[in-house]
């Protein structure tokens, strides 16, 4: 099992990257930045208010509440390499290439379970989401193509015509909690978190 399959299965079996004190549904934004150093500035998800709020690790994409707790976060597989955040700083670059066959092998041996999600408009694309708690999905969303997305949606191939591989390959994976059923109002009297996201 590659490094990244071995966490790609630890975060369907767990709701994480990295072990307790890493990526996870719920972390808190400043217990991750004093673990992995400052993130980038992702921006304000929606014009209107700052919460929630785009933040990244690396390639690791992240959305926050304004509680700031871990909403959920989203890796892009479809580069063929990834760079994860590394404990006190720095980055490690991980081959991402993992086919459907792997990807199920290694989520059956960890004792995951899942459901297979197909959309009618999307004949090209299935999702394997995990329930990894009642309020916590991970999703890893498959692709009959191989290569980039092209712009009318659909993937290119070598040759054109070629036909699909007979093993789908990972695309992207997701983490999202639902909504949070005791998320606290921002305190106001906190100052600014030095991350272009002000409490209120």
């Amino acid at each position: 099992m590659t490094d990244f399959l071995a966490r790609l299965t630890a975060l369907a079996a767990t709701g994480g990257l990295d072990g307790p004190d890493g990526l996870r549904y719920n972390a808190s934004l400043p217990e991750l930045a004093a673990h992995y150093g400052d993130p980038w500035d992702g921006g304000r998800i929606h014009r209107e208010s700052r919460w929630p709020h785009g933040f990244s690790w690396g390639d690791v994409q992240t959305v926050f509440c304004h509680c700031r707790r871990l909403q959920s976060l989203s890796l892009p597989v479809w580069h063929g390499e990834l760079e994860l955040p590394l404990a006190g700083g720095g980055l490690l670059t991980l081959d991402t290439h993992v086919t459907e066959s792997a990807l199920i092998a290694a989520l059956t041996a960890a004792g995951c379970r899942w459901e297979t999600v197909t959309y009618e408009n999307v004949p090209d694309q299935r999702t394997l989401e995990v329930a990894v708690a009642e309020e916590v999905r991970v999703a890893f969303v498959l692709t009959d193509r191989d290569g980039h997305q092209a712009r009318d949606g659909h993937a290119d191939r070598e040759g054109g015509d070629a036909p699909p591989p007979e093993d789908w390959l990972l695309n992207k994976a997701l983490l999202w909690g639902y909504d949070h059923t005791d998320c606290p109002e921002p305190d106001r009297t906190l100052p600014d978190d030095g991350w272009g996201a002000s409490p209120n």
